[in-house]
């Protein structure tokens, strides 16, 4: 098997030197590659098929931010990971938007290890290349413009609080989704993985905040005919419906902690991110795969297979990945449309809660009637839900 390769950048030998002694025990998995400038890098990667760019961010002639704006454009595909030195909140927005991962210097061996080997797991979740290119490429996924619009206003009253702007974003499943891949990413050396979007909020502060929704426009709007061709009420719909059953399930079953608790119901609301990914990046496939599954009365995951070799579930899971979320939710999201119930001894019991909420919110029971707990939960849960069973097959 060939390895893959890994291409280092900074302008200081000394830097580059001690990477390569410290990281020398992974290049039995990794083929890596140091060099001193972005314009010796760019001539790396017109040459050398590479996985991951590791990159300084102050280097002279051409910054880490400005070679990672290029191979964004031009190698999608790799992922992108900025290390740097210099401290400060000012930087947060173009690189957060711009890089996979942000580490600081120095980072130790353990870190750089982790890393690398969550990247590697990437190839067993989504392997169609021309998407992998394209999930590469985002730097932002679409959301409601009723709640972009709220969030705007809120931002915009001095007497807002971090508790009021958690509510709004915790109704978007897309704001959610960049909050916490900003906030738990290693750029901010965090002693624990932050998973509540009060606390998420909290952390950034209102101004930070401000300036990732009204500056950076990380969060683009869907417009009111794209809203109702795609049927996007309906997916948040069923998105908030998992959320909450999700972690009602896995809070009866287990014995569990606030943090296990988060992660279900984060889960289930961050299930069909890989929708949002197709609707804005690849919309003319979408729009046929969604005739013909109504013409047809067929499943939708069968026919974005049948499209595309993969499904908005693996599509989403990859996303979720690369963003660096908890991995209770990728693998939720990966094998929330597998055909047979997930084992607890494998995957998690969020997974499990993820997937038997999903048939449930669509009205269908007939695979948890073996749990009497579920089932029961189940089936209070959807009484007061106006016919759960009408949203489209999955």
């Amino acid at each position: 098997m060939n390895k893959k390769t890994i291409l280092f950048v900074d302008d200081e030998p000394k830097i580059l030197k001690s990477l390569r002694r410290m990281l020398y025990p992974l290049s039995t998995d990794w083929n890596m590659i140091y060099v001193e400038s972005g314009a010796h890098a760019l001539e790396i990667l017109a040459q050398t098929p590479t996985a991951v760019l590791v990159s300084d961010m102050r280097m002279p002639s051409m910054t880490g931010l400005e070679l990672l704006k290029i191979v964004q454009n031009r190698y999608p595909e790799i992922v992108r990971v900025m290390l740097t030195g210099q401290p400060g909140k000012d930087m947060y927005c173009d690189v957060m938007a711009i890089s996979h991962y942000f580490l600081w210097k120095p980072t130790s061996f353990e870190n750089f290890e982790a890393l690398f080997g969550r990247i590697k797991e990437l190839d067993s979740i989504l392997k169609d290349e021309h998407l992998v290119r394209l999930i590469g490429g985002i730097s932002s996924l679409p959301s409601l413009p009723e709640l972009f619009t709220r969030l705007t206003e809120l931002l915009d009253k001095p007497e807002a609080n971090s508790a009021q702007i958690a509510t709004v974003i915790g109704d978007d499943l897309a704001m959610t989704a960049q909050i916490l891949k900003l906030v738990n990413s290693a750029f901010f050396n965090l002693l624990k993985r932050v998973d509540t979007l009060s606390d998420a909020v909290a952390y950034l502060g209102l101004d930070m905040i401000r300036n990732l929704v009204l500056v950076q426009h990380l969060f683009s709007q869907f417009t009111p005919e794209e809203y109702q061709e795609f049927q996007l009420n309906q997916s948040w719909q069923h998105s908030f419906c998992v959320a909450n059953l999700s972690e009602q399930i896995v809070t009866s079953q287990c014995k569990i902690g606030q943090d296990h608790k988060h992660h279900s119901y984060l889960a289930g609301l961050l299930l069909d991110i890989g929708k949002l990914v197709l609707i804005r990046h690849l919309p003319d496939t979408y729009r046929e795969i969604l005739v013909k599954v109504a013409q047809e009365d067929r499943a939708q995951v069968e026919t974005e297979r049948e499209y595309l070799g993969t499904d908005h579930a693996a599509i989403g899971a990859y996303l979720a990945s690369l963003w660096g979320l908890p991995r209770e939710i990728f693998e939720s999201i990966a094998l929330h449309h597998k055909e047979l119930p997930v084992n607890l001894s494998g995957p998690s019991s969020i997974t499990e809660a993820v997937w038997h909420a999903t048939r449930i919110c669509h009205g269908d029971f007939s695979l948890s009637e073996s749990n009497n707990a579920i089932y029961s939960l189940g089936k209070q849960f959807v009484s007061g839900i106006e016919s759960p069973s009408s949203l489209p097959k999955e």
